[in-house]
């Protein structure tokens, strides 16, 4: 099985330039290009062809004609469009499809019911098995981002400020969680001759470290020379007030939602508890997480 025409469809964002990244540096001679809505302002990097499409069915068939495999980036808003992007794909005779997941196992029974959400993006990967016989779907699941996490603060360690925020209740859950450039060779890897048979239909997990909030801030605190300033927050309260805003229409406070989710370890977060890090299957070169740490300070 080769691929050699490889699309990611919504581009921008923090994750797609990662993906487009791993592809294009990938050693296995992909075709890269970026399909982004007409209106968008993304320009992606020399030598990877950009189209435009109006999201209809027939623009992106035309689009995705002649292409092996899309992946899609989008964003949470646009998860259910999923749907007919797919049935697009497949009209226009596409092998492989790689839903936007990206994230936390939305496998999961738990998880799903923490957080509702999930189940747009459960929906759509479900959608695609019961298509296999038409298309192909791989499904990347990696945990948060942590790089991105903790520049942006999700992943709440100010590393200008030297504070952090702690879950106490939750401070030594471990949670599996992987950096941007990761993620982009893990895709391409996953698409290569050697392992795309191993991938079809099936949810791939990958993972640079498996931390806790503890060891987090022990070895910011150690590669600083300073103790950090604390804020513990009770989780448990927290996501109480993030769930009635979110009832309300306000998604301001979701991101307390998917850590509380995170941190439940019924959930399926931490992968290597769980037995499903497949790193090696896709020769991916280990990390040490102290060395990337030094890369934020």
């Amino acid at each position: 099985m080769s691929f050699k025409n490889i699309a990611v469809i919504g581009g921008g964002g923090n994750l797609s330039p990662a993906v487009v990244n791993g592809l294009i540096q990938s050693p296995h001679g992909y075709n890269v290009s970026v399909i982004s809505r007409e209106s968008s302002t993304y320009k992606p990097p020399v030598g990877v062809e950009q189209l435009k499409t109006d999201y209809s069915h027939d623009s992106l068939v035309a689009v995705f004609k002649g292409k092996d495999v899309v992946i899609s980036t989008v964003a949470g808003h646009a998860i259910p469009d999923q749907i007919r992007i797919v049935d697009a794909a497949i009209d226009a005779g596409v092998k492989r499809f790689v839903p936007s997941e990206f994230g936390s196992d939305t496998s999961n029974e738990v998880g799903l019911q923490l957080f509702t959400f999930w189940s747009q993006k459960d929906k759509v990967r479900k959608y695609l098995d019961s298509k296999k016989d038409q298309i192909e779907w791989t499904a990347f699941f990696n945990g948060f981002f942590f790089d991105w996490g903790i520049k942006v603060g999700f992943i709440p360690f100010n590393t200008a400020t030297k504070t952090a925020t702690i879950y106490p209740k939750y401070k030594d859950v471990t949670f599996s969680t992987t950096t941007l450039d990761m993620i982009g060779l893990a895709v391409a890897q996953a698409l290569s001759p050697a392992h795309a048979p191993k991938t079809a239909n099936k949810i791939v997990y990958v993972r640079s470290f498996t931390t806790t909030m503890s060891e987090l801030l022990q070895n910011f605190e150690e590669l600083t020379g300073e103790k950090w300033i604390i804020e513990e927050v009770d989780l448990d309260a927290a996501v109480k007030g993030a769930y009635e805003k979110l009832e309300r229409g306000d998604p301001s406070e979701v991101g307390t939602i998917i850590w509380y989710a995170n941190m439940d370890i019924r959930g399926g977060n931490d992968f290597d508890r769980a037995g499903k890090v497949m790193n090696d299957l896709l020769e991916l070169p280990a990390q040490d997480m102290e060395t990337v740490m030094k890369t934020l300070l």
